[in-house]
């Protein structure tokens, strides 16, 4: 049988590229293709923006939605959406921002307010709630947490009133917001009032001026120093023998030297000191006494 001829793999397609290859004078030219319109590019936008959402994809979320308001500035869908995840990231500067530059003319006063109230401005909050000509529950919820936060506690309660028999889904929030609001209330009104005798009971004098924080952590900060400096200072090393704090001290000129060669050496025992000669030297031998100048040597006894 004759040998079956082998196949040849059919080629596999080229992969497609981002603009045409030209060859010019002998060099190769690449001539990019226009890009698609945005006709063609905003279903894509928008299906990636719904999967990341979906997934948790929060920041490529925000990406997309700054890339689709770029091809279209009045997408509401887009600039709503960009809104609730910086709110939903906590990122109420951001949030602000975008507020404040809309796509298109909107009352935003309540996202502006409550974005001024999550940046701690309250008085701002209070100023654009007070602007709302027509509130809902939104507005009235908002406005007695702000009164809330700025020290406003029976405008607090009696908002948190009105809202408590039309709440449903938040009733429970309502009723606890309502009793911190009530508790704060009654501590400044009468409890407050009672427990301050007991609380200067212990004072021997009430001070007549207010103390500013800065000039009492300014004279306690004096008074630590000087306590500081009036407390002797330990050396970290010894003084020498005879030498005194504050007064001038001439160092022995044989300091340096060996205490059997100090001129006010005195050996053990009340003797006098003989004169060496070679003192001092290394490997120096003293002149032998009589007697033969033979040394005995141990050994046993015969």
């Amino acid at each position: 049988m004759p040998p079956k001829k082998q196949q040849k793999a059919p080629a596999r397609p080229a992969a497609p590229t981002k603009g045409e290859i030209k060859i010019v004078d002998g060099k190769r030219k690449f001539t990019p293709r226009p890009p698609l319109p945005a006709a063609q590019r905003l279903p894509r936008l928008y299906r990636a923006l719904t999967d990341q959402v979906n997934d948790g994809f929060f920041d490529n979320a925000k990406k997309t939605c700054k890339r689709i308001l770029a091809l279209d500035p009045a997408s509401t869908s887009a600039f709503q959406t960009l809104l609730f995840l910086h709110l939903h990231t906590d990122d109420y500067a951001a949030a602000l921002d975008l507020v404040e530059h809309p796509p298109s003319p909107a009352d935003l006063r309540f996202e502006r307010a409550y974005c001024l109230y999550r940046l701690h401005r309250e008085r701002d909050a209070l100023a654009q709630l007070q602007d709302i000509e027509t509130r809902t529950r939104r507005e009235e919820h908002l406005e007695a947490q702000v009164r809330y936060r700025l020290g406003e506690f029976e405008a607090a309660q009696a908002l948190y009133d009105a809202l408590l028999p039309s709440a449903a889904a938040e009733a429970d929030d309502i009723r606890t917001n309502q009793a911190a609001a009530r508790t704060q209330l009654a501590f400044i009104t009468r409890e407050y009032a009672t427990h301050l005798p007991a609380g200067e009971a212990g004072v021997p004098s009430v001070p007549s001026a207010r103390v500013s924080a800065p000039a009492a952590a300014a004279s306690a900060s004096a008074s630590m120093a000087a306590a500081a400096s009036a407390k002797p200072k330990k050396r970290r090393h010894r003084l020498p023998k005879g030498a005194e704090e504050g007064k001038p001290y001439t160092e022995d000129a044989e300091r340096w030297l060996p205490m059997r060669q100090r001129a006010s050496y005195v050996p053990p025992g009340g003797k006098k000191k003989k004169e060496v000669t070679g003192l001092g030297t290394q490997g120096a031998t003293g002149g032998g006494g009589g007697g033969g100048g033979q040394s005995k040597k141990k050994g046993k006894k015969k």
